[in-house]
């Protein structure tokens, strides 16, 4: 496969080297080689002829390997479009390679000075066509030494007094320090408490100019934000600034630090930010901030417009506007090239250490008591920020998207926005741009996007160029920018040297087979009110409204319905003398359910294929004819019959004949007479049951006296033995009992005398009465 590679490649520049000089004609032969030899050119993966399309500017919309044949007398067919494909498929068509529309995909540096630059391209010029990609590569090569400015924004409140003492003594261990990082470094200062209005502050009479009466304390008045020391290089001046401030207070615990935050970061002429500086604000607090809608407490409803509102360097919009978002802040931060420091004490930090994902270019450390560790918490911030390097895309152009991968020196790939840290002054850092347009939104035109480094005040610009338009459309009617195997000639409108389709005659409710369905039954696109159906791996797709296909009916026999019939929008529409859902049945086998009487499955069925399917599920047999559960046509129309029989009706039953029983169903009642006249009595139907049931009952009382009879038998015979077995005992054995019967009457029954002796052995007992 890589020899296979490389011989495209090799053909491919061989032929371009022979005709460099014959415009851009030579590159498409070049392209044609490539494709041919590497056989880019198989048709079940070409996207370009998957969708019929009838214009050029379609064409290329449909993937950047797409092209345009304006050529006049090129081949069309009725079918589908032949002009749009890839390029090696037009010229092995017959179109020549200067009749091929087909825009590329170029990167132009416009600007490249690495002299004094740290990000380089400046401005890079695109030019895309729906689908396609461009790629560059951006490099940032950080500084030795940065200018550096340092602005100090102090929370004020009360709980900061021995933070603040500490800053009278920082200015020049500071400025010693960042000598070795930086060759012009200057400082500014600035404070802030809180909004000015209840519930932040106290607004009694007494406390309202000073917050800490309670503590016996001499406090500044509350205020939100107050620019007390532009930036300078005299440390001097801002060691006397910082002496002379003072302590304020609040009643809530958060403070009103993103105020203040977001007025140093736009009010750049006040804070005295230059332009060519590594920008740094070091906010210094012990509290948490409040964030946007907070301010409601307090009645403020307006949201902050993100300006500077500074005058006479106080901050005069602190009751009129709410805090800003954290989106918000982050957006004017990186704007403005400003990375913050965030020097926190107690337990709060962990609450700004979580807000470092949300605000880009954001560094938080823990200061000691009293601020000990101020300075070289500075240094070593600082020296964090410039060795990160991070991009991120602003100001995006709509349809254009932007990948942007950091490629750091030790060799690492990451996404841009993570960037790549622990980056030094020797080091140079590469990023690869991918910029992709998805479709041509915006026809024609410029647009423009940003890649801006975190924290750096340079940027570079895209210019992003659209080809969505075709040349042959501007050049005129000579070259031919539409289809017309399927266009109405009255759809190309030509003014003076450019041509374009007039789909507005020809309004889209053509393209529709019914109201509720969608344009060309959803399968195609309507072009000058036709339907141009979509070409799909399944099959073709074809028809007036592209209902009709070779793939979505039922098979038979491997056969699309059967072979017997079309398929339409899923069912097969079956040819004359046929049919079935198949279209696998002839229609002459109907004949074979037709019943003795004339009905195609007694009714109740239909036929398929010479037999009936039943459609009642309790009629069974060949003609669906049996029903035992189904109500009988004499039942049903039982007030009916009489009308066979109208000699002895009067007039009113007449009426009601006419009426109630139509000529066509009367007919059917003459039909079905037999069946009236066949029904069984139901006086001999209950004579029957009745004899059955009494010779059941007979023969269940035979049943039981046999029954008696054996057992009474069987207890006699029992009696009969045992007497047999007592006169077979031994003969030692004594009579013992004398009966007599006697008759006596009631009045005086006589009397009986027994006189028994003793008796010897072998003597038999004798009864004497």
């Amino acid at each position: 496969m890589m020899c296979r590679s490389a011989l495209a490649l090799l053909t491919a520049a061989f032929v371009c080297l022979q005709n460099c000089q014959r415009g851009p004609a030579s590159f498409l032969r070049a392209a044609w080689v490539f494709s041919l030899v590497l056989g880019l050119s198989r048709s079940e993966d070409n996207r370009c002829i998957s969708s019929n399309v009838a214009s050029c500017s379609r064409c290329l919309a449909m993937g950047p390997e797409c092209g345009w044949c304006f050529q006049k007398d090129f081949i069309s067919s009725g079918l589908r479009s032949e002009r749009c494909d890839i390029v090696s498929n037009l010229i092995n068509k017959g179109c020549s390679a200067d009749s091929i529309e087909k825009p590329s995909v170029r990167v132009i540096i416009e600007s490249e000075n690495e002299g004094n630059s740290q990000v380089t391209p400046g401005e890079v010029s695109i030019h895309l066509r729906p689908g396609a990609e461009a790629n560059f590569m951006l490099k940032i090569h950080p500084l030795k030494k940065y200018p550096v400015d340092l602005y100090y924004l102090v929370d004020v409140s009360a709980s900061m007094h021995n933070n603040i003492e500490k800053l009278n003594s920082v200015g020049n261990d500071l400025s010693r320090k960042m000598a070795f990082f930086s060759r012009d470094f200057r400082l500014g200062f600035g404070s802030y408490v809180d909004k000015t209005v209840s519930p932040y502050i106290s607004i009694h009479p007494e406390r309202i100019h000073n917050q800490c009466s309670d503590y016996n304390l001499d406090c500044m008045p509350p205020h939100g934000y107050i620019h007390v020391l532009s930036l300078t290089e005299n440390i001097t001046e801002f060691e006397k600034a910082v002496h002379k401030q003072k302590i304020s207070g609040n009643i809530d615990t958060p403070e009103g630090g993103f105020d203040a935050m977001l007025q140093a970061a736009v009010c750049e002429s006040h804070i005295g930010w230059r332009k060519e500086a590594k920008r740094l604000l070091l906010v210094m607090t012990d509290q948490t901030s409040h964030l946007a809608l907070d301010s409601k407490l307090a009645g403020i409803v307006v949201p902050h417009d993100g300006n500077c509102h500074l005058k006479n360097n106080v901050y005069v919009k602190s009751t009129t506007m709410e805090h800003p978002s954290l989106g918000q802040l982050s957006a004017k931060l990186i704007d403005n090239n400003i990375n913050v420091i965030f020097a926190v004490q107690g337990k709060q930090f962990h609450w700004y250490k979580d807000l470092l994902p949300l605000l880009p270019g954001t560094i938080a450390g823990e200061i000691e008591s009293k601020a000990a560790n101020l300075n070289n918490l500075v240094v070593e911030a600082y020296k964090k920020l410039i060795s990160e390097v991070k991009v991120q895309v602003e100001n995006q152009a709509h349809g254009v998207l932007f990948n942007v991968t950091a490629i750091c020196p030790d060799g690492a790939r990451k996404p841009g926005a993570v960037g790549c840290g622990n980056v030094t002054s020797n080091d140079e850092v590469l990023f690869n741009v991918t910029v992709t347009m998805k479709n041509c939104e915006v026809t024609g035109g410029k647009s423009f996007a940003v890649l801006k480094p975190i924290g750096f005040n340079e940027t570079t610009k895209i210019h992003i160029h659209r080809s969505c338009s075709c040349q042959c459309e501007i050049r005129g009617p000579e070259r031919q920018c539409v289809d017309e195997a399927f266009l109405d000639p009255k759809c190309l409108h030509c003014e003076e040297s450019k041509c374009h389709l007039s789909e507005d005659r020809f309004p889209s409710e053509s393209c529709h087979s019914h109201k509720d369905q969608p344009v060309c039954s959803g399968r195609g696109v309507c072009v000058c009110g036709k339907c141009l159906c979509h070409k799909t791996k399944l099959g073709k797709v074809y028809g007036q409204f592209c209902e009709k296909d070779d793939f979505s009916c039922p098979y038979h026999h491997g056969s699309l319905c059967a072979g017997h019939g079309e398929c339409e929008t899923g069912r097969c529409r079956c040819f004359s003398g046929w049919e079935g859902d198949r279209c696998q049945c002839p229609s002459a086998s109907a004949q074979q359910c037709v019943n003795s009487q004339g009905q195609v499955c007694s009714g109740r069925g239909t036929c398929v294929c010479g037999r009936c399917e039943c459609t009642d599920p309790r009629s069974i047999g060949r003609f669906c004819e049996h029903c035992p559960t189904c109500p009988t046509a004499c039942s049903d129309n039982w007030n009916c019959m009489q009308c066979l029989h109208p000699h002895n009706l009067s007039q009113a039953l007449l009426d009601q004949c006419k009426t109630s029983c139509a000529l066509a169903g009367q007919q059917r009642y003459v039909d079905q007479i037999s069946e009236c006249l066949s029904t069984p009595s139901y006086l001999r139907i209950f004579f029957i049951i009745f004899i059955v049931t009494f010779l059941i009952g007979l023969l269940k009382v035979l049943i039981v006296r046999q029954v008696i009879l054996q057992w009474n038998s069987n207890k006699i015979k029992s009696s009969s033995d045992y007497r047999v077995s007592t006169s077979k005992k031994d003969k030692l054995l004594l009579q013992s009992v004398c009966t007599r019967a006697v008759t006596y009457r009631r009045e005086k029954p006589e009397e009986i005398k027994l006189d028994i002796n003793k008796l010897n052995a072998h003597e038999t007992f004798r009864c004497n009465f």
